[in-house]
């Protein structure tokens, strides 16, 4: 047996409770990865669940050798945390627009706030009719084990984006069938 660090008691909590949600039926989980980087002593765990199955939402933890020594290194004055990155991923058979891209972004502030970064990146493989748009929620913060309500928090608001953004994808199939 080992003594968990941050990241492990923040990973237990991340995914009971993803996988209470799937247990309930109200998502369902399509992946999880638990990796360690050895060449640059990182440590990240991700899992992936759907609510929808016009988009994929992703929660990921991360942390790096600097969080692990200072957490066991008593005498270092760091705080120990993770880094905490959300992706929602979104298929469609037409290409995305400006208009588009506009529109998921104030959605996505709409819900975790205007002073949050909010990246995408549309990926297109040629020769096919799959446009995936890749929405990430910047936090440029560390989250601290004192901070587990925040990320139970933020999955509910993951379940809030996906619901928004189903409904935004179901309004453009319904515009473009007219």
């Amino acid at each position: 047996m080992f003594d968990p660090i941050v990241f492990d008691n923040l990973k237990v909590v991340v995914e009971g409770e993803i996988y209470d949600l799937d247990l309930s039926g109200q998502v369902s989980v399509v992946n999880r990865e638990d990796l360690m980087d050895l060449a640059r002593f990182t440590r990240t765990y991700r899992i992936s669940f759907q609510q929808h199955s016009c988009c994929t939402a992703t929660l990921a933890l991360s942390t790096d050798l600097d969080s692990i020594h200072a957490e066991l290194t008593p005498s270092r004055q760091e705080k120990p945390g993770c880094t905490v990155f959300i992706a929602f991923y979104i298929k469609q058979a037409v290409a995305y627009t400006i208009e588009d891209c506009n529109e998921i972004r104030m959605l996505c502030e709409r819900v975790w706030g205007e002073n949050r970064v909010i990246e995408q990146r549309v990926i297109h493989e040629v020769d096919t009719d799959e446009y995936e748009n890749e929405v990430k929620v910047m936090f440029n913060r560390f989250v601290y084990e004192d901070q587990v309500a925040d990320l139970i928090e933020m999955i509910d608001y993951m379940l809030q984006t996906m619901d928004q953004l189903k409904n935004y994808y179901d309004q453009q199939a319904h515009d473009k069938r007219l």
